[in-house]
């Protein structure tokens, strides 16, 4: 089952080998994927007993999801969605926004591989998914809606606000998802230093023109409760 479990006392040596399982997991699961990874080379690779899996994590799916925890927690630190000020203007804050997404993404300096873990588990779905939309992606979709509902204004009905946000997330979750096929047809692009800020901007631009054009047609369409009024 994938639930949280309190953690065995902490001490130095069982913070180290902790680390060392988390770190070795990582690479595994994202190498073979949930299913595949075998907890025997998770072990080997970490360089501790087999055992050692189950007195700090429980089970092969409670080490998965305190590896998905870790990186997701990382991420969160590491790039942050809302700009520091939030008194800055508008469009300043959707830009940090698209940027920070995109550093979580395909920046090699982040810190987290949530971005490759969450992939896999995008496409080959466990039951740590649901945990991991509980703890993580629906608060982290509530900022983005909130920013979102901000560009629209207050007529966008909230189906509007999610088309909005997913528009946006998913130009950004291209660059990850898309990646063997973007270097195909723009080598080096990745590789390049300022690759996060050049593709933020681009998205940025883009994303903003469109979010503008829907706020227009928003601005000019009657309330459903206000024609319902008029009735």
């Amino acid at each position: 089952m994938f639930a949280t479990r309190p953690a065995p006392p902490r001490h130095a040596t069982g913070d180290t080998t902790r680390a060392a399982l988390i770190d070795a997991a990582t690479e595994v699961f994202i190498e073979e994927g949930f299913k595949a990874a075998r907890v025997q080379d998770i072990a080997q690779r970490a360089a501790v007993r087999l055992s050692a899996i189950n007195y700090h994590f429980g089970s092969k799916e409670g080490l998965y999801l305190a590896v998905l925890q870790h990186h997701a927690q990382a991420s969160l630190a590491h790039a942050p969605l809302l700009h520091g000020d939030p008194h800055a203007p508008l469009r300043e804050r959707f830009d940090f926004f698209v940027r920070s997404l995109l550093t979580r993404l395909i920046d090699p300096r982040t810190p987290s591989r949530i971005a490759r873990l969450g992939v896999r588990e995008l496409t080959s779905p466990t039951a740590a998914l649901d945990v991991m939309f509980v703890q993580f992606s629906l608060p982290q979709t509530m900022l983005a809606l909130q920013l979102i509902r901000e560009i629209l204004g207050p007529r966008a009905p909230e189906a509007a606000l999610h088309q909005g946000a997913i528009s946006v997330v998913g130009q950004c979750l291209a660059y990850r998802v898309g990646q063997p096929v973007i270097e195909r047809l723009q080598p080096g692009l990745y590789d390049q230093p300022d690759v996060v800020a050049r593709l933020g901007r681009q998205i940025a631009d883009f994303s903003w023109a469109g979010l503008q054009a829907m706020a227009q047609a928003h601005a000019t369409t009657t309330p459903p409760h206000a024609v319902q009024k008029n009735r």
